[in-house]
């Protein structure tokens, strides 16, 4: 309450000896000390600090943090076949933020990381793709922002048959409700199978959210994920697509409603970091490298045209643009 306090600060130990610090603007009443990753009593230093950086004394406390968050993920970690690996599902009350590492074994033998799902998502699923139908030995492990992890659940599962589906066969399908194109941007960008900024899709100014487009695939198939690629520029900003929905058919109607289309998903990116606009770090970088993948339910039906509706870009914007666009699944 005092006009010339700044703020308040509290820092402890964490097992590994790296010390942890937190503080709050005098506006608040309630330090909230995060990062631990355990349940052991820890002595926790607060101290306040005024505009001219004068720190008052140290006062000493002994805290009993309740169950980390990223234990409690771990336990509600549910795991299935999926197209092309496995499929893990979860709980994170708290919606913390976290990451979920997949392992499995490389081409060499190794058991190592082949994925790590970043969320701070309340409960959601998500996919480990590019594996072989072949039973293998997997493991499952929680990570928070401070580097503590849970222990790991181990499982043998047998991944579903996938494999991409050709991209020389796919082609815009112009229906009259669809998005115009302009400032450059081509349907045929989409598959050109170049995800670098030199060719690419782009609205036109009538644009508005949300908006859509429609390509035939060229094959009928049990879709099991979508993946786009973003405009390398501008990874996680400018017009780049946020909050999609997925529609299929098989027979499309002539005056572009959606009549005879089923929704497949709904999906929203998640930016590995949190970072505001215009930052990255090494896993944002590394997450749009790899693409934006859009996982499709099992329990969708097979089809050959697909709807890409935008609801949300990054700017909260009326353009929607990227590189390129995969699809996956089993045509057979």
């Amino acid at each position: 309450k005092d006009a010339d306090l700044l703020y308040v600060k509290a820092a402890y130990t964490a097992p590994d000896g790296e010390v942890r610090e937190t503080k709050v603007s005098k506006h608040k009443n309630t330090v909230l000390v995060e990062g631990f990753g355990d349940t052991r009593a820890y002595v926790v230093s607060l101290f306040a600090v005024d505009k001219g950086e004068n720190a008052s004394a140290v006062v000493h406390v002994t805290v009993n943090p309740k169950e980390p968050p990223m234990k409690l993920v771990k336990e509600t970690i549910s795991v299935v076949p999926d197209f092309g690996g496995v499929n893990v599902s979860y709980e994170n009350a708290t919606a913390a933020n976290m990451a979920i590492v997949v392992l499995t074994n490389d081409s060499l033998g190794q058991f190592v990381p082949v994925n790590t799902h970043y969320t701070n998502l309340k409960k959601s699923a998500f996919p480990t793709r590019n594996l072989k139908p072949e039973e293998a030995r997997f493991g499952f492990f929680v990570r928070d922002r401070w580097g503590n992890r849970s222990d790991t659940l181990y499982l043998n599962l047998t991944p579903y048959f996938e494999t991409r589906l050709d991209r020389t066969k796919m082609k815009g399908l112009t229906l009259p409700t669809d998005a115009g194109l302009h400032y450059g941007g081509t349907m045929a960008g989409l598959f050109d199978g170049s995800v670098g900024d030199g060719t690419f899709y782009h609205s036109d100014d009538a644009a508005k959210m949300p908006q859509w487009f429609t390509f035939d695939m060229g094959v009928t198939a049990k879709l099991s994920r979508l993946v786009y690629f973003m405009r390398q520029a501008y990874y996680y900003g400018l017009h780049n697509p946020r909050e999609v929905e997925i529609w299929g058919s098989n027979e499309p109607p002539a005056d572009g409603s959606f009549n005879n289309w089923v929704l497949l998903t709904k999906h929203t990116q998640i930016k590995p970091s949190g970072l505001p606009d215009g930052q990255l770090s090494q896993a944002d970088r590394e997450a749009a490298e790899a693409g934006e993948s859009i996982p499709i339910p099992r329990d969708a039906p097979k089809v050959r045209y697909i709807r890409f509706k935008t609801l949300k870009n990054w700017t909260n914007g009326t353009y929607v643009n990227f590189n390129e666009l995969e699809a996956w699944g089993d045509p057979r």
